[in-house]
């Protein structure tokens, strides 16, 4: 998109300072300059127009004490006076301002980019973001989905593990071919315990 091409137009008036007259036409802004273009085809010419960067002061004023008016200051101490704009002097100060401090925090060397073609780019660049964090996040979802899996695949085989150590325990401590209750062994370290039990009883109903 061209540079040229105006973001915003407003219908108004500019006063030649050297003819001492108000003229009517049209105050344009593009992405680097603001214009005004005389309405009648015989004045259809830029009767001022300069660069953003070259501006050093917008301001709301009046004309004869009078008539509402919006100032100009260029460098040089050039000053444009532009009055009658619709649909209000504030809404135009607003729109102007707003680009020329813009224009002034924008990087030394920076070349001015269309207000549309920078949204464009701000928007697939936001889109294109949370695609890729998307696509990051399921990435992390699958990667921790199959930790989650193998964690319980461990777990069924610890617990039929644990099931199987259970059974062969019974077994050990009560074979189907021994006759008894008992491991032998069992039985004379649980007489042992009891037979102590009987002697430390007299001595402590002694004392």
């Amino acid at each position: 998109m061209s540079r040229n091409v105006p973001i915003h137009s407003w219908p108004g008036s500019y006063y030649i300072n050297s003819e001492k007259r108000w003229v009517s036409g049209t105050l344009s802004l593009t992405s680097s300059s603001v214009r005004f273009t005389a309405a009648k085809a015989e004045e259809g010419e830029s009767l001022a127009s300069f660069k953003l960067s070259r501006i050093m002061e917008i301001k709301k004023e009046s004309s004869s004490f009078i008539f509402s008016a919006l100032t100009i200051l260029e460098e040089g101490n050039v000053k444009h006076w532009f009055s009658s704009l619709h649909p209000s002097r504030a809404a135009v100060f607003n729109v102007l301002e707003h680009f020329w401090r813009e224009q002034l925090l924008s990087p030394p060397g920076a070349t001015a980019v269309d207000p549309e073609v920078s949204k464009g780019k701000e928007l697939i660049g936001l889109v294109s973001g949370a695609q890729r964090r998307l696509e990051d996040t399921g990435k992390v979802l699958q990667h921790q989905g199959e930790q989650f899996d193998n964690i319980i695949s461990g777990l069924d085989k610890i617990e039929s593990d644990l099931d199987v150590a259970d059974k062969l325990l019974s077994e050990l401590e009560s074979p189907p071919w021994w006759p008894f209750a008992k491991l032998p062994w069992r039985s004379q370290q649980e007489a042992k315990s009891q037979q102590a039990a009987k002697t430390q009883s007299p001595a402590s109903g002694a004392a």
